[in-house]
């Protein structure tokens, strides 16, 4: 029989699979823009990407939501709502035709849906392997970025299965804007139908593996863990006197044959002597598990910090505001491949390859850097991803004439914003416990909605104004501000 530990963390694997299709909307926008060109011929696609940026952005504010209706409830309840407002909206925006409608359900409600979902399936995995949180974080979290690599070739296929492609007209501001025929842009209310049946399958499977968790228990014991029971054994066994007498609780006293006396002591000597042998070597494994695991769980157990005591830490502010800078390069990657391709004449059929291949290798290598995270620490993870990304930046301007390595360096970067999402969760439990580093977390994600939204004012402005290796300069020497802050990051946290 499957241990039921592990189809939790395949129930809230396939959760994240099935609510990482947010990630989608960069694929399937021009689809939905060309739909309501049909009708309001004012709309534009740089209008309508902003739609993908306050997605992401309400899905990092709606932690706040998920970390309430945990508390109040239980995390699996948090999931029901989170998946359940998730399938509503991608079925309500099979109905939209304007572009304030998409916005407001599908950019404003989607985020906040899959937000709600998404931290409540992740500390239910993290509950079930403690001393693995590094690892499952990994694998849901990388499920998270596979679910859109999926499902971006399942819309397509519903939309545009002959590959039309998309035709210049010019819109209301004298500009030539690129959109899908009418063939194609009707089948979008059919694509959202569809995906949404899809979604209700593999959410329900998902909710029916998953088994809930007591978290105002598990905050409570990671607060205050258990302590070895002492025995007395003079308490436990009866006490004999040098007459071969045996005192009980009640004073009585039993006379014994000296001999049998005798050969009692001895025999009852062999055996606690054998029995004692027996506990320390069957207590040695336990100790050694329990000194690891407080290790790799939780840095600072003596410490009962409160999350505003937590935002009041050195540590809090470094990982929080380096985020917002450092996160920036691979958010942009993920969300500017295609924009930067074009600018440098590659053809399509290849910049949807180098986002797909990013998108794949951003899932499937976050479990590894759970891994790295389990044997090091968050510093040393940390500066190995903003190594990479200064590197990357730096030279990106001079190799990306050429079209392998213009695909690697913008895969390298897809998978260091994978290995920034993946740091989060651990590290705020590592550093704060569970009890308040669980809400400690959905402050950080904040971190990566608004250098999500720092993205958007960069591709909208700083792109067309600034040459773009001017541009990537910039993105390397905000991971550079990051890692001087960084080579000077505790993990232990000092009580004045």
């Amino acid at each position: 029989m499957v241990n039921r530990k592990i189809l939790t963390v395949l129930g809230c694997a396939l959760t994240h699979f099935t609510i990482g299709t947010i990630y989608c909307t960069g694929n399937i926008m021009p689809y939905v823009t060309s739909y309501i060109f049909l009708k309001d011929e004012s709309v534009t696609m740089a209008s309508m990407t902003i739609v993908f940026y306050i997605c992401i952005l309400t899905y990092a504010l709606a932690f706040q939501i998920s970390n309430l209706i945990q508390l109040k409830y239980t995390p699996k309840k948090c999931i029901y709502a989170g998946a359940a407002l998730y399938i509503v909206v991608v079925f309500v925006t099979a109905a939209c035709q304007n572009r304030i409608a998409v916005i407001i359900i599908y950019g404003i409600l989607l985020g906040a849906a899959s937000g709600t979902a998404y931290p409540a399936a992740l500390m239910i995995a993290i509950s079930c392997y403690p001393e693995r949180k590094g690892l499952v974080t990994g694998i849901v979290v990388g499920s998270f970025a596979v679910g859109a690599f999926v499902f971006n070739f399942i819309a397509t296929a519903i939309v545009n299965p002959s590959n039309v492609k998309p035709y210049s007209r010019v819109v209301a501001d004298g500009k030539t804007e690129k959109f899908f025929e009418k063939s194609v842009a009707d089948n979008v209310p059919e694509m959202f139908l569809i995906l949404a049946s899809i979604y209700t399958v593999l959410l329900t499977i998902a909710l029916f593996l998953v088994e809930d968790i007591d978290i105002k228990a598990l905050n409570a014991a990671a607060s205050n863990p258990p302590q070895p029971a002492v025995i007395n054994q003079d308490n436990e066994k009866p006490k004999k006197t040098n007459k071969g007498t045996t005192k009980d609780s009640n004073h009585l006293k039993v006379d014994h044959d000296d001999d049998d006396a005798d050969s009692s002591s001895e025999h009852s000597e062999s055996h606690d002597a054998s029995e004692n042998s027996s506990m320390e070597e069957h207590n040695e494994p336990e100790k050694k598990a329990e000194y690891k695991r407080i290790q790799t769980f939780i840095v600072n157990e003596n410490l009962n910090l409160s999350p505003l005591d937590a935002f009041k830490t050195r540590q809090f502010h470094q990982i929080f505001w380096c985020f917002i800078l450092s996160g920036t390069a691979g958010l942009f990657a993920v969300a500017s491949f295609k924009t930067i391709g074009i600018k440098y004449g590659y053809d399509d059929t290849f910049l949807t390859v180098t986002g797909s291949l990013g998108s794949i290798l951003n899932g499937t290598m976050r479990p590894l850097w759970g891994l790295f995270f389990d044997k090091t620490n968050f510093r040393m993870v940390y500066l190995v991803i903003l190594c990479t990304q200064i590197c990357i930046c730096v030279t990106f301007p001079e190799v990306s004439k050429f079209k392998p390595a213009f695909l690697i360096w913008l895969v390298i970067l897809f998978v260091c914003s994978g290995g920034h999402f993946t740091l989060l969760a651990p590290t705020a439990v590592r550093i704060y416990s569970r009890a308040t580093g669980s809400k400690v977390y959905t402050y950080f994600i904040i971190a990566m909605g608004l250098a999500s939204i720092c993205v958007y004012f960069i591709q909208v402005y700083a792109t067309v104004k600034l040459d773009p290796s001017i541009f990537f300069y910039i993105l390397a020497g905000l991971s550079g501000i990051s890692l001087i802050s960084t080579i000077f990051f505790s993990e232990i946290i000092k009580v004045d």
